[in-house]
């Protein structure tokens, strides 16, 4: 998924955030500095997993670096990811 998203051309950085302990973890956090805006997005199987809340609730010790910056909270699947392919 993160090499979809760098090809893209849209982010200038991309990672993934791990607390210590492997407590709030995201998977992808996805950077347009030139556009100040940061995607948080957590990839699911089944994306009726995903819970835009609990990744708000994972974010909010990252957000102190992005002041400023658009902010917003993606849950993606394995469907999105062959689909976001074929583009």
């Amino acid at each position: 998924m993160k090499s979809l998203l760098a090809e893209s051309g849209e982010y200038n950085q991309l990672g993934t955030y791990w607390e210590k302990g492997n407590q709030n973890e995201i998977d992808i956090v996805a950077v347009n500095d030139a556009n100040k805006q940061v995607v948080f997005i957590e990839v699911k199987k089944n994306i009726k997993r995903y819970s835009q809340t609990k990744l708000i609730a994972k974010s909010q010790k990252l957000l102190s670096k992005f002041k400023g910056y658009e902010v917003s909270y993606r849950g993606m699947s394995l469907e999105d990811l062959n689909l976001f392919a074929s583009r």
